[in-house]
């Protein structure tokens, strides 16, 4: 079937483009996608910073309806509501049986490498060139061909946008908090970037308890989000020293401190700002081509801990789910965290918002 999508024929070149969608095969989902999330991976992507190279539609973050399903599908039936999830691990490799299947090993020839668990992509141009599907999903296009397992239950009162956004802005920050550095109730917290992952963080401050949670942005606009979404306090690092500030309001450095930019920068200032036997969370991906330095001091005369947390280090059947109840229940606004909504031909637009600071979040 012809589809129009977000396609990426190679670095830095941008097409909303009609493309050719293939049936789903033995235990795939054809899903019509009502929302796609975007996300800053999505743009390190487009750039080629990522191990996902081009030719590929982008989008990973997505909703919406099955419209059809493979021979072997059970879970799902055309009409079923979902989430896609772009993780979905193998369940049998040792890293999965420790309970880590956010780093499945099958996912580095599969989901990174942009194609199906067959090898192949369900994409391709109109003359029957080969397009990967981001993260295996390619979610910025009309429809998509997902696993089975690439999709989960989109809960009765879940809107279609938030459903979207859970599958990866929400899980990796609120997991960073709740799964990764698994915070404790009464704790103080200090959360550096306040795009939509840094702002789930902030909220999975709140849901853990913490008294004092602090955002850390150099954008005022970013910082009054993060206030409506939790923040008890807010620090400009384009006027004061972030690091000086952190330890002046937490009396010596908050407990956990949440880096959701993950530049060699902020990985510093993140460790640096740590209390004694403090946590450093990293989950942002800018400096991910790059080699941080730090001090083996910090780490082992103050007893800090320096985690990675990709993800969130999501347990998919479980958290999305999870999620969504907090969303239902009102423990999760989710509704705010989503600013604005383009079009599919407003992709460009989405990612110039994004990277400028004007909104929380994007849907398309």
């Amino acid at each position: 079937m012809k589809i129009r999508a977000a396609y990426v024929p190679e670095t830095n070149k941008l097409l909303v483009e009609t493309l050719e969608l293939d049936a789903p095969k033995a235990g795939e989902l054809l899903v019509r996608i009502r929302a796609a999330g975007v996300c800053h991976s999505d743009l390190h992507t487009l750039r080629g910073e990522l191990r996902t190279q081009p030719p590929l539609v982008l989008g990973h973050e997505g909703a919406g309806v099955v419209e059809a399903v493979g021979p072997g599908v059970t879970r799902f039936q055309p009409g079923d509501r979902v989430v896609i999830n772009w993780l979905p691990g193998c369940h049998v490799c040792p890293t999965c049986q420790r309970g880590y299947e956010n780093i499945c090993e099958r996912l580095f020839s599969t989901t990174f490498a942009g194609v199906m668990l067959d090898g192949t992509s369900r994409l391709h141009t109109t003359d029957g060139g080969f397009v990967k599907q981001y993260l295996s999903a390619a979610t910025m296009a009309e429809y998509a061909v997902v696993p089975e397992d690439g999709a989960i239950p989109l809960l009765d009162g879940v809107p279609f946008d938030v459903g979207a956004i859970i599958g990866c802005a929400v899980i990796t920050g609120v997991g960073a908090v709740l799964n990764t550095a698994k915070v404790k109730e009464g704790s103080t917290a200090a959360v550096i970037g306040c795009g939509g992952i840094g702002l789930s963080a902030i909220q999975g401050c709140v849901v853990a308890g913490c008294t004092d949670i602090i955002a850390v942005d150099v954008l005022d606009e970013k910082l009054a989000f993060a206030r409506e979404l939790g923040a008890t306090d807010t620090i400009n690092a384009t006027k004061e020293d972030p690091v000086k500030a952190l330890k002046e309001r937490t009396n010596g450095g908050p407990n956990y401190v949440f880096d959701s930019v993950g530049s060699t920068r902020t990985i510093v200032q993140a460790l640096d700002a740590a209390g004694p036997a403090g946590v450093a969370t990293i989950m942002g991906l800018h400096g991910a081509l790059e080699h941080a330095s730090i001090s083996p001091a910090s780490l082992i005369f103050q007893n800090k801990s320096l985690l990675g947390s990709f993800a969130g280090t999501v347990k998919p059947l479980r958290d999305l789910p999870m999620l969504q109840r907090l969303y239902l229940s009102g423990r999760l606004q989710l509704d705010k965290l989503i600013t604005k909504h383009y079009p599919l031909d407003g992709i460009a637009q989405a990612f110039e918002d994004m990277e400028a600071g004007k909104v929380a979040r994007g849907v398309l």
